[in-house]
Order: structure tokens, then sequence, then C-alpha cells
């Protein structure tokens, strides 16, 4: 989703999709960490290119244990 300054938003299933994860385990991760929607849109969290950036470093974290 595109904003109206230009920044892209993601959904949580854009952010499953772009990062080839389930989005069970997305919404783990964003909980886990506490991560705060940038803007809401309805029910849709969306969040940030940089939120998306934390929720893959946290991804990579749960894989790095498994």
């Amino acid at each position: 989703m595109v904003n109206t300054d230009g920044s892209l938003y993601y959904t949580v299933g854009d952010i499953s999709r772009k990062l080839e994860e389930p989005p069970a385990r997305v919404a783990y991760v964003i909980a886990k960490y506490r991560i705060r929607e940038v803007q809401r849109c309805g029910i849709l969290r969306l969040f940030s290119e940089q939120q998306v950036e934390v929720i893959k470093q946290g991804l990579f974290g749960l894989q790095a244990r498994n």
C-alpha cells in the first residue's frame, strides 16, 4: 500500500509473501518484539520498510535457534 507521501506500507500478508514465511510466524515476531504498526487502515495493520527489516532479523533469529 502506498501512502500519500509516496512511502510504502506493508500488511502482515504482504510481509509474509515478501519474506516467504508463513503469516503466523510473521505475526509471532511482531508480537514477540512488540513492533507497533505505523498506521491502521480499518482492521489492517500497516508497517514501514524499516519495520519489515526488523521483522526479517527477528525471523532470522528464529531460524538460527532451530
